[in-house]
């Protein structure tokens, strides 16, 4: 068990374990359940509860004190965000090897053990060993689909520097993972402009690290018609598109994925001035260069000057009649 007291632990790398909670009071105690049987014997585990409107703290605070672990637990007075709330516990973290985990997911008993064993066989430059997950649902009845195969379809889940791959998609539970900590201070912290945490740190990760497959399924990854994935579905569609735009500026890209990401930054840079955003200069240059229309260059040149979205929205108007009634009047002249 986890909060085992083992003479022999300090032989064992650290691991530290990140618990994810937000509104999860229903599942977590089987989460926390499923940590503290890990057979791997030198923990360091660190709760944080994103603001629950449930009972979700009552139920961690409980837990705790009933088996008297002196795990650590953050409590957000206000909802930060995934990825603002993995820095803020990356910085307490002090293991060789970082796992995390959602309140809602269930890890398999020798997730920890197995992985540590693989990992430390492995060379340096491998930074992430990754698993399959079983899915269950809401009453922990597993599926009848695995985790990686209803994300992607592979003969055998590749290994190696999985940029281009994963770039077409992510498909690693972030569950099942084991990394190295050093993969963190090579590539940086989390972006806190997405809502997401994975796929743009694994492919930050890919650019410099392997990855390691495990064929062991190592937890269980519980689908909630709540969750958090399933109910930011604008908010998902507006991170990739600044996750694939990031992407393009970096000079990460070959051609065909340059001109995918491309098409996204239409779209930003339209998003950014309607919600009153900064948009970079170099931003508004890459878009002229690549649509070079009446309609682009009315929004880089009123957005440069000040102007308000809804003000631009009227010019474009006032432009588009225009046009129509010089159109019409070429008609008239022609008949």
């Amino acid at each position: 068990m986890a909060n085992a007291l083992n003479p022999k632990s300090e032989n064992y790398p650290l691991v530290t374990v990140f618990v994810g909670c937000y509104n999860h009071s229903r599942f977590v105690e089987e989460c926390l359940d499923s940590i503290r049987y890990q057979t791997y014997p030198n923990l360091q585990v660190i709760i944080f509860d994103d603001c629950s409107t449930d009972n979700s703290v009552s139920v961690i605070d409980t837990w705790l004190k009933k088996h008297r672990l002196d795990w650590q637990f953050i409590l957000h007075t206000r909802n930060i965000g995934i990825c603002v709330s993995l820095n803020e516990v990356l910085r307490l973290g002090r293991g060789k090897y970082i796992s995390m985990v959602a309140a809602d997911d269930v890890w398999l008993p020798d997730k920890t053990a197995g992985q540590v064993e693989i990992m430390e066989q492995m060379p340096e430059e491998v930074g992430i060993l990754y698993s399959n997950a079983f899915q269950i649902d809401e009453n922990g009845k597993t599926l009848p689909q695995m985790f990686i195969e209803a994300h992607r379809k592979f003969v055998v889940p590749p290994e190696g520097f999985l940029f281009d791959v994963l770039w077409e998609g992510n498909f690693i539970p972030a569950m099942t993972t084991l990394i190295r900590r050093e993969c963190f201070t090579q590539v940086g912290t989390y972006d806190e402009d997405l809502c997401f945490e994975d796929w743009d740190m694994w492919m930050r990760i890919s650019r410099t690290f392997r990855f390691a497959y495990d064929k062991i399924p190592a937890a269980k990854y519980r689908i909630v018609s709540s969750s958090a994935a399933r109910t930011m579905s604008q908010a998902m569609c507006r991170s990739v598109e600044l996750l694939r735009v990031k992407y393009f500026f970096r000079g990460w890209l070959n051609a065909e994925q340059g001109r995918n990401a491309a098409l996204a930054l239409d779209g930003v840079v339209w998003r950014l001035y309607q919600i009153g955003s900064r948009i970079p200069l170099r931003w508004k240059s890459a878009l002229l260069k690549q649509n070079c229309s009446a309609k682009t260059i009315c929004l880089i040149v009123c957005s440069t000057s000040g102007l308000s979205f809804a003000r631009f929205q009227q010019i474009l108007a006032f432009g588009v009649a225009l046009k129509g009634k010089m159109f019409r009047q070429q008609q008239e002249h022609r008949l």
